[in-house]
């Protein structure tokens, strides 16, 4: 065992029980149930191309990926992919419940040249207003309207997290009908921000005549503080139908374009191995969480940290798929923060007081009284001062506003 192995192994005895829980995530991914018509053979086969298909639409956040050849292949030859199968019941009909081995799900998807959306997903807060009879008013959570449970089906079918305001005071006066039917973005922002989801969705419904209705959507891929400012517009669409149908096509449209923000192509080529340096990892808390992080990033197989020099940290990280790829799944945490983006931060620690500029950073703190781990290994001869600033970052634990 070399000496910085040795040195990783100390650190992993330090930090074990100081690691921090990982954020909620969803669990049903690689679960489907389908309601078996018949018991017969070939019914079950037909039931499970069907939970195969709902998987992989789930997981690869693609409402199309059926219409891949190696998807269509692997859809009708299903077995290998089948961890584990069992019958239940829903409302009174016999179901046919499976999960899925998730390697073999994901070298289907890297075979297919599809993409894979991991399970830590943006979650969508929804502000529903339906016009019924010239009258207008706001669908809230367990409001008891048939579109509510509709919407939480169609959203867990395609693995979208998503919630509904509840429609308390502090709701009822923060926004108003016309503000949502109108799309007036800064209350809609103000009133979101108490939920603090990763995007919001405002639609409209209309009722038509018999049991169809007409759905009039708004997708803001933001969180509520960024939507003021925002220069990119929110994604729209229409659907019409029975409100079943309407808002599963809703929901399908919601996942493709979430999915083409935060899913990661597979397959293809590869960028193989890739380093970055991030500096200002002040304790082993910092150092294990980081390395989790950058671990169960979809875009990576493997994480290794082969250089530490003071409170820089330079990881050799061996991609599955493209830098710009892996650039962009890791821009999501705002943890991280790209030195050539920086304009000025403030970091103040007991310890020392630093300030970055764009071009360097400065210790505020004389040398002598940073602290010093007495087995520290000293790379600065190894560390590349070539290396591109793209390839830096500074760790912001307590996400302080940049």
């Amino acid at each position: 065992m070399n000496e910085f192995s040795m040195l990783r192994f100390a650190l992993i005895l330090f930090a074990l029980f100081a690691l921090p829980l990982k954020a909620a995530n969803v669990t049903n991914l690689y679960e489907a149930q389908v309601v078996l018509p018949d018991t017969d053979k070939e019914s079950e086969q037909k039931a499970r191309e069907q939970a195969l298909e709902q998987v992989l639409i789930k997981v690869s956040g693609q409402s199309a990926i059926i219409q891949n050849e190696v998807i269509r292949k692997a859809v009708e030859n299903n077995t290998p992919y089948v961890s584990q199968f069992g019958y239940g019941n829903h409302q009174g009909r016999q179901t046919l419940e499976l999960t899925f081995d998730r390697r073999q799900i994901r070298n289907l998807l890297t075979q297919a040249n599809a993409t894979l959306w991991d399970a830590q997903r943006p979650s969508v807060l929804v502000w529903v207003v339906e016009e019924a009879n010239r009258d207008r008013s706001i669908i809230w959570d367990q409001s008891g309207n048939v579109i509510q449970p509709q919407l939480k089906q169609a959203a867990d079918m395609r693995g979208v997290p998503v919630m509904m305001p509840i429609g308390d005071f502090e709701d009822i006066t923060a926004i108003n009908i016309p503000d949502l039917w109108g799309g007036f973005v800064q209350p809609i922002a103000d009133a979101s921000m108490r939920y603090q989801p990763d995007a919001v969705l405002v639609v409209r419904v209309r009722q038509q005549q018999g049991e169809t209705v007409q759905l009039a959507w708004h997708l803001f891929t933001d969180k509520p503080e960024n939507l003021v400012s925002s220069q990119v517009a929110p994604d729209e669409g229409r659907t019409s139908g029975s409100s079943e149908l309407a808002v599963t096509e809703m929901m399908n449209q919601v996942a493709d374009l979430l999915a083409a923000k935060y899913a990661v192509q597979l397959g293809g080529a590869s960028d193989g191995k890739f380093a970055i340096r991030v500096d200002n990892i002040q304790t082993t808390e910092d150092f294990f969480i980081l390395e989790r992080l950058l671990t169960d990033m979809t875009s990576v197989a493997t994480v290794n940290a082969s250089k530490v020099h003071g409170n820089k940290v330079v990881f050799d990280v061996n991609l599955l798929s493209s830098e710009a790829a892996f650039k962009r799944e890791l821009s999501r945490d705002n943890r991280l923060v790209p030195l050539d983006r920086m304009k000025k931060v403030a970091m103040v620690t007991p310890e020392t007081e630093t300030l970055l500029t764009e071009e360097k950073v400065f210790p505020v703190a004389e040398p002598e009284t940073l602290p010093q781990n007495p087995q520290a290994i000293d790379v600065t001869a190894t560390v590349d001062p070539s290396q591109s600033r793209s390839n830096q970052y500074y760790w912001n634990p307590n996400r302080i506003e940049l």
